[in-house]
């Protein structure tokens, strides 16, 4: 299950890109490359970005378990082991993203690029420990401050210090004893005899070599190459139909248009004189009774909603875009459970009549976590959308989808956790 971390406010940063391309929109796909050539260590090092719908927040998360704390945080000596492990993994990421950016034609250049943007990040307390794995986050951004230049964590723990570089010169200094009498003095020639000998007899091929024959370098993998030519293949086909498709497209002429038949104007009818009878006075005619008005129907009353009845979606609703039957609030149990607390996820939902709302997550201990939420038809869909639930204490609940089907005798429903996982979980939701 993902860590939270903390949130950041993108405005108060300068997000990085290549090609257009804004490296936080490639966490997906940069760590599935990590983890593929690096392994999952190396994966862990960049923390997962969940945006907010407006773009202004960042909520950051650690793909590993454990106990979540800054390195400003930790103790010196922690902290500096912290920091070693976390310049030796970005050296080692910095070393693919140069070898896969020494063509800037391939493919691979452009993720060789993303991979050298995940190392830049605004200051020294982006590096976080969770369960003693360094963790980096509002990696892809640089300081807000124009001119301002990220820091690299790939040069973080690499110089050595100071102290350390220091204490061989101040040993050399100190004047070495006289070794006392005992066994060392013959026991070192005795073990050089010994190696020497073993050398001369791996020579004549005797004994085995303790060093390697040679120094191999892996084979590439063969099914990288064949993807490769098969999409290269398939991008030649593609090409020559289009241009078969242009050329036969050239060669079809448009249909002439009907000539429009000529109407003659008709021949006005000769005029017929009817003699009349005038009368005296001319006759009126009979008002005509006025029709009685039809009374206007009344409409059916709606029936009262009542407690615990299931979600079921009315038969026109879908058709008449009505959501009215949505008015009030509803509940449904997920099956997930909070983390650390480790407590049942209760997802309710309150809408007005025109699907709009606001998501609510109980928890035991009676904080109150709450977000946005609207319902809408996306066809015979009823889909609602709820954002980031943020909680008083700060943590918070990632956004959620839910998705129904069905008529006003039988409803189904589903939910999405909107984060890396895309946890799903039956939604029976009934009224509260």
């Amino acid at each position: 299950m993902s860590v939270f971390l903390l949130t950041s406010q993108r405005n108060a940063m300068r997000a990085l890109a290549s090609q257009g391309i804004f490296a936080t929109d490639c966490h997906a796909q940069v760590s599935s490359i990590i983890a593929q050539h690096l392994g999952p260590a190396h994966a862990a090092l960049i923390a997962e970005p969940q945006h907010d719908p407006g773009q202004q927040r960042i909520d950051w998360y650690a793909s590993v378990d454990g106990t979540a704390t800054p390195v400003s945080a930790l103790p010196a000596e922690e902290a500096e082991r912290l920091r070693a492990r976390a310049g030796e993994l970005a050296r080692d990421i910095l070393h693919l993203s140069e070898q896969w950016g020494k063509d800037a034609q391939s493919r691979e250049a452009l993720a060789g690029q993303m991979l050298a943007l995940v190392l830049q990040h605004p200051q020294e307390d982006d590096l976080w420990s969770v369960g003693g794995q360094p963790v980096l986050v509002n990696w892809g951004f640089a300081p807000g401050a124009v001119g301002a230049m990220p820091q690299d964590l790939s040069r973080m723990g690499g110089a050595i210090p100071v102290a350390a570089a220091a204490a061989p010169a101040a040993a050399a200094a100190v004047p070495v004893a006289a070794a006392g009498s005992g066994c060392l003095g013959w026991l070192l020639p005795l073990l050089l005899a010994l190696l020497l000998l073993w050398l001369l007899l791996a020579a004549l091929g005797i004994l085995p070599s303790p060093l390697p024959a040679s120094c191999l370098r892996p084979a590439a993998d063969p099914r990288l190459d064949q993807a490769t030519q098969a999409a290269e293949k398939q991008r030649s086909e593609l090409e020559e139909l289009l241009r078969q498709l242009r050329e036969k497209a050239l060669l079809c002429k448009p249909p002439q248009p009907k000539p429009e038949p000529k109407h003659e104007p008709a021949k006005p009818d000769p005029e017929v004189v009817t003699p009349q009878l005038v009368p005296d006075k001319p006759i009126e005619p009979a008002p005509e009774p006025k029709p009685e008005p039809k009374p206007e129907p009344k409409p059916e009353p709606k029936p009262e909603p009542r407690k615990n009845e299931d979600l079921n979606i009315p038969a026109d609703a879908a058709k008449k875009n009505d959501l009215s039957f949505l008015e009030g609030c509803w509940q449904s149990d997920t099956g997930l459970f909070s983390h650390p607390s480790n407590t049942p996820i209760i997802a309710e939902y309150c809408f007005d009549k025109k699907g709009q709302g606001r998501r609510f997550v109980r928890e035991e201990n009676g904080q109150v976590c709450s977000g946005p939420a609207t319902a809408r038809f996306e066809g015979n869909r009823l889909v609602w959308r709820a954002g980031t639930a943020p909680c008083p204490r700060g943590n918070q609940y990632v956004p959620q989808q839910v998705q129904c089907t069905g008529n006003d005798k039988s409803t189904r429903c589903q939910g999405v956790e909107q984060s890396k996982r895309n946890l799903r979980w039956k939604a029976d939701f009934k009224r509260k």
